[in-house]
Order: C-alpha cells, then sequence, then structure tokens
C-alpha cells in the first residue's frame, strides 16, 4: 500500500534564491562541531563544514578563525595566510596599554608565524614581529582566575 503523502519540498529555507541566514544557535552548534571534529583529528570533515558555512554566506570572525585553524591542520600556508589577511581586514587587532591580549590575537600570530616559516623555509619581518608577539604575549604572569 502506498502513502498518498505529498513529498517534502524545500528542505533548505529560501527566500529570493538564495539561503536565509542561519539563526546564530545553529551557528554556535555548527562551530562547536567543527571543533570536535579538529579535536578528533578529522580535518576534512572540518574543512567540509567550514566550506559549507562560507557557501552560506557565513563571513564572521569566528568562521574565518576557524577556517584558518583548518587550513593549518591540512598544510595550506597560503590558504592560512589569505585568511589572516581577511580576518585582519575584518577584525583588526586592537591593543590597550595595560589590558590582557585577546588569546584569538595571540592565535592569529602563531598561524601567522607558521605559516610564512612553512611558505617560504624562513620569516620574513612579518612572520618574525608575528614569533616575537606570540612569543611575548605567552611570558605574562599566569592568569590567577585559572
Amino acid at each position: 500500500m502506498m502513502d498518498d503523502h505529498p513529498p517534502v519540498t524545500d528542505a533548505l529555507p529560501v527566500s529570493g534564491g538564495g539561503f536565509d541566514a542561519l539563526q546564530r544557535v545553529e551557528l554556535d552548534y555548527i562551530l562547536l562541531a567543527i571543533v570536535v571534529r579538529i579535536q578528533h583529528l578529522r580535518y576534512d570533515e572540518a574543512q567540509r563544514l567550514v566550506d559549507a558555512l562560507l557557501v552560506l554566506g557565513e563571513r564572521s570572525t569566528e568562521v574565518l578563525m576557524a577556517k584558518a585553524v583548518v587550513e593549518n591542520a591540512l598544510g595550506n600556508p597560503a590558504e592560512v595566510l589569505a585568511t589572516l589577511r581577511q580576518l585582519d581586514l575584518m577584525d583588526p587587532p586592537q591593543f590597550h596599554k595595560g589590558r590582557k591580549v585577546d588569546p584569538r590575537v595571540r592565535m592569529r600570530s602563531f598561524l601567522q608565524a607558521k605559516a610564512t616559516f612553512a611558505l617560504h623555509g624562513t620569516l620574513d619581518a612579518e612572520g618574525r614581529a608575528a614569533l616575537d608577539f606570540y612569543l611575548r604575549q605567552g611570558q605574562g604572569d599566569p592568569d590567577p582566575e585559572s
């Protein structure tokens, strides 16, 4: 006996020929899924999730940072540097005297130094500055709250 139910059409919400923006909770869930895949060394799966978010038009700093981390893990230094340049344009690092540096800014410095060295076999002035910044920020006092 056959079911007479109509087939489900639009599996994804579509308006005006494009995808609707993801809800914040959906984006957070996908970003968490990316982190879990990175932790389990499943970089190809993490990359597919990042690529899907980019296709959907998600270009937040969190998505681009996830892309840089995944590309680094996959050994694509040119792509890491290109992504970090996009991040610097979107969210330039800001430094204030006496304030602790955001850990994401420190991570970006590490990725930049590592990708520069991987790409060129040496550190140019910008790569040395990034590595120096990364190392200097790690020499601070231990965080009493941790």
